[in-house]
């Protein structure tokens, strides 16, 4: 944690600092990769009208730039093809080397968490034979640069990162989904690969857009323009948060905190919250990431006390330490993990008690938040006669972490609600603050493409996202100014998102925009898990983006895809449907199953579905007119049946459109 802040200082320290020495951006550094066969743009910093050459030691050329008036410069280097190790060296009022630089293949890599879970695994989710390859990961030509959070309303010149090599040490912090890309590429090319992987978990596509785009779609014209009005206003909050004491993050923050969970503390001019929700769906509070502590008085009955109770809460986002009247009950970090605590017989005495929860939030969302039947205290064994916990609860935010510091507030003054309030937050959910922050910097590179996996947090905007999702691929291929490059996507794999889901319409959604120029689609309808939002398969998901990669841009014989419905023909009672990457087409398991066939009414049936001539022929006793076909269109799948003759499964689809 600390030394991710002391790079985002220093990239903001020269990035202010145009009058000084020759600074490079932390992209440009030790360990870097460079595209083969191009001509690569390289940038840095120096004092307005300074002169800079930079030369190499492949070809020993020298090229020449002068600093702008911000202090920016940039030249054009031409590389050769892949090799290494070289180096940069940049000439201006001082000399700044760059060592052991690879020529070879570099992508960009994005999206939320799935991009981003690391090879070693979420505390809440595994990589599959995530320890052995990581400890046979050893592999100077592996290189991925992991770009650090941070969010911004402007664009930014420079991230923090750093570049470094496959290897037991590194290779754990890696993302799972850009090793696996690039160990791909790299063993199929016998080139250098060099990853950018720049993703925060939990977030929404438009927090990746240009505001410049952004602000012509209807559902962001107001945001975006409160964005304009915001930013002031957030550099004046940023500096009162600074003042306040900063603490250390681990182990547990002492804040003072210890008398909160005790029956008798005054909790009478807190403000209340109604839960189950998450904190960011309240006005007060918004996008906040840090400590909360929440409050609720009960009344246990004569009938249960002296009894075994169960105190169920339901899901938490992320940690929580839960009390009751003053008693620790029990703790857990895991935000998709339903709380079930017990309270012991002899401490359930009648009258009012105090439920006390201590919740920490360390990016996205925060709060209680599941499911409100689960929200319950009652005697064990007698769940009928629950008391419900759902409701109003008292609140207090007492530690704001903010940029790798956390940050301690006056418990009696309640000091979090005097703090300066903007018409909009600046966090990784603000439309535009993660383009500005973790893409601007390196718009431009030379690459050969980008990857992106993202898609769970836009669930129940399938329709917007149809617009918003090709809007952020013309956005970077524009401030790249590299043509339309590739640009491979993971299609979100089955997940339960309960009654608000609808995933599949999201899978449509991305499974339509591969209209969009350049592009390619791997599914993930067969390696995902219906229990867990990250699933453990990774190397599957790597290797079928590289498929795209192998059949578009590297002249390999493969097949990039799994069967992708192309169109429909009804014949009488039937409909056939044909697919491209078809050829083959088969039935894992000997039967076609989760078929649905609709009439003109839009009511689907249960359908048989037979493959006939290279089609798939479906029917069904109910629907005599038919007029549309659906496949696997749920948010969990159970067993994915439709293959091609290469093994890829067929992505779920819905035969007319959705919206």
């Amino acid at each position: 944690m600390k030394k991710a802040i002391l790079t985002l200082t220093a990239v903001a320290a020269f990035a202010a600092c145009a009058t000084a020495d020759v600074k490079m951006p932390p992209l440009f550094t030790d360990g870097m990769v460079l595209q083969q066969k191009t001509s690569a743009p390289v940038w840095g910093f120096a004092e307005p009208g300074e002169k800079i050459t930079v030369s190499n030691t492949w070809d020993n050329k020298t090229v020449t730039a002068e600093a702008a008036a911000d202090g920016r410069w940039k030249v054009n280097v031409a590389t050769p093809s892949f090799g290494g190790p070289y180096a940069l060296i940049i000439n201006g009022k001082n000399t700044v080397y760059i060592n052991n630089v690879l020529i070879g293949e570099v992508w960009f890599a994005s999206g939320q968490s799935n991009m981003e879970m690391p090879m070693s695994g979420f505390p809440y989710g595994t990589i599959m034979n995530g320890p052995e390859d990581i400890a046979n990961s050893t592999n100077n030509d592996i290189r991925i640069f992991m770009v650090e959070r941070n969010t911004s309303f402007k664009e930014e010149n420079a991230a923090g990162g750093e570049w470094k090599a496959a290897s037991p040490k590194n290779t754990p912090q890696f993302g799972a989904t850009c090793y696996y890309f690039a160990k791909k590429l790299n063993a199929e090319l016998g080139v250098p690969v060099g990853i950018i992987n720049s993703s925060w978990g939990g977030t929404p596509v438009e927090s990746w857009i240009p505001q410049e785009y952004i602000k012509n779609v209807p559902e962001y014209s107001q945001i975006a323009k409160n964005i304009e009005a915001s930013s002031p206003i957030i550099e004046k909050r940023n500096s009162w948060l600074a003042q306040k004491q900063s603490v250390p993050t681990f182990p547990r923050p002492d804040l003072g905190d210890g008398d909160l969970a005790k029956p008798d503390f005054d909790d009478s001019k807190w403000h209340s919250m109604n839960v189950p929700t998450l904190w960011e769906n309240n006005n007060e509070v918004r996008a906040f990431d840090g400590i909360v502590w929440f409050r609720k008085t009960i009344k246990i009955s004569a009938a249960m006390a002296g009894k075994e109770l169960v105190v169920s809460l339901g899901a938490i986002d992320d940690g929580d330490e839960t009390f009751f009247n003053g008693e620790p009950i029990g703790r857990t970090n895991n935000y998709q993990a339903d709380r079930v605590y017990t309270v012991p017989a002899e401490k359930v005495k009648a009258g009012k008690a105090v439920i006390a929860v201590r919740v920490t939030d360390n990016m996205g969302g925060g709060g209680l938040y599941g499911n409100p039947a689960k929200m319950k205290c009652y005697v064990k064994d007698n769940e009928k006669a629950a008391v419900s916990l759902a409701g109003s609860w008292k609140y207090l935010p007492v530690a704001e972490l903010s940029k790798g510091k956390l940050y301690k507030f006056d418990i009696q003054s309640m000091e979090f609600f005097q703090r300066p309030i903007s018409p909009i937050d600046l966090s990784e959910m603000t439309p535009t603050c993660l383009y500005n922050a973790m893409v601007a910097p390196f718009a431009g590179y030379a690459m050969a493409g980008a990857i992106w996996y993202q898609g769970e947090a836009n669930v129940g905007h399938a329709e917007e996202y149809t617009r918003t999702f090709p809007l952020m691929i013309k956005a970077w291929r524009e401030k790249w100014a590299q043509g339309d490059f590739p640009f491979y996507y993971v299609q979100i794999a089955p997940y339960d998102y309960g009654t608000n889901g609808h995933s599949e319409e999201i899978r449509e959604a991305q499974r339509v925009s591969l209209s969009v120029a350049n592009s390619g689609m791997a599914s993930t309808i067969d390696i995902g898990n219906n229990k867990n939002i990250h699933p453990a398969n990774k190397v599957e998901v790597g290797n079928r983006l590289a498929l795209w990669a192998f059949k578009n841009i590297y002249g390999k014989d493969v097949v990039c895809s799994g069967p992708l419905f192309k169109s429909q023909e009804i014949n009488g009672k039937a409909i056939y449907l044909s697919f491209d990457y078809g050829e083959g087409l088969n039935a894992k398991g000997g039967e076609l199953k989760d078929f649905e066939i609709a009439g003109k009414d839009g009511k689907y049936y249960p359908a048989t579905a037979v493959i006939e001539d290279g089609k798939v022929k479906v029917t069904s006793d109910k629907v005599a007119a038919p007029a549309s076909v659906r496949y696997l269109w749920n948010d969990c799948v159970d067993q994915a049946t439709l293959y091609n003759g290469a093994g890829l499964p067929a992505s779920s689809f819905q035969s007319t459109k959705c919206w």
